[in-house]
């Protein structure tokens, strides 16, 4: 392949259209009642400043959030053009809404970071199914995520560019170590960093990629297997592909492969009816998942735990 054919297959990638702004606590839930067919759906953002109470980045920013965790897509025409400014609601904005208007069941944040973890050309897919580093500092990370953009992205990204892009994602994910205190009114911090993906030592500066305390809802793990597998073309997957293959739960929840192997059991177990099975193929087992969209899976979930609003 010739140098002008690989710069023509770069796509674009996204940058700072967080504003520098990590989601905080009730920007979704406003979101969402934002973009339901009789609201304006941030197709002004002067009146969405004085509709939602925020400041005029604020709202770019909301507005950026709810596309980027699967909540909200531009009003198109038949033939996919942007038809206006105005978002509309996805399936998943619509179980949360039905189920857990104000996000407070931890496995609609899960869904919520499965959707970002999982977004291409953008600095959350990168982190989570690229960035491969269980210990870092700020610095090794802007600087792997700029190299990883020169390789890929069409358009590549100034340094602060970069810079910012890596510090919305510490910023939205890093909590601070168990033995630092915490501050348990700070409104500006982010509901993600309670799923403990990430973790700041501010005695370091460093910070650390781990495995989640709280398990991670069943179902999201069989949105994310069903997601993967779809990208590769395959109908199933193993336990070392749902464990090294960008997108799988592996890189999207930081599973090892004995957690895999568990929940894949769990999930075979009690979701036979639905169609998931654990095949064994020769000397590999292999997860079976049918093609669903995530927010089916998050209202099974709902389902089971008995949880509505």
């Amino acid at each position: 392949m010739t140098a002008a054919a690989a710069t023509r297959e770069r796509r674009r990638f996204e940058y700072g259209r967080h504003e520098t702004f990590a989601v905080r606590h009730g920007w979704l839930g406003k979101g969402i009642a934002y973009v339901q067919d009789d609201a304006p759906g941030f197709a002004d953002d002067e009146r969405a400043v004085t509709d939602l109470g925020l400041g005029s980045r604020m709202v770019k920013s909301l507005r950026y959030w709810m596309e980027a965790s699967g909540l909200a897509v531009a009003d198109t025409d038949d033939d996919g053009e942007r038809r206006s400014r105005r978002l509309r609601p996805t399936r998943l904005a619509e179980v949360i809404r039905q189920r857990d208007p104000y996000l407070e069941y931890p496995a609609t944040w899960w869904f919520v970071h499965l959707q970002l973890a999982r977004r291409a050309r953008s600095v959350w897919g990168w982190f989570f199914s690229d960035f491969r580093e269980r210990g870092f500092d700020r610095a090794a990370c802007v600087e792997a995520y700029a190299r990883h953009a020169r390789l890929n992205a069409a358009n590549e990204p100034s340094l602060q560019a970069a810079q910012r892009d890596v510090a919305c994602v510490l910023s939205a994910y890093a909590a601070p170590a168990a033995s630092e205190p915490q501050d348990p009114e700070d409104g500006t911090s982010s509901p993600l960093r309670d799923l403990g993906l990430v973790v700041r030592h501010a005695d370091t500066g460093r910070f650390e990629k781990t495995r989640p305390l709280d398990g991670v809802p069943v179902e999201a793990f069989l949105a994310c297997v069903a997601a993967a597998a779809a990208d590769a073309e395959h109908e199933s997957m193993s336990v070392g592909e749902m464990l090294g293959r960008a997108g799988g739960p592996g890189t999207v929840f930081g599973m090892d492969a004995e957690a895999i192997e568990d929940m894949a059991m769990l999930a075979a177990r009690d979701f036979a009816a639905r169609g998931v099975a654990l095949d064994l193929l020769g000397a590999e087992r292999r997860l079976r998942v049918p093609t669903a969209n995530p927010a089916d899976w998050l209202d099974r979930h709902f389902l089971r735990i008995g949880g509505a609003a």
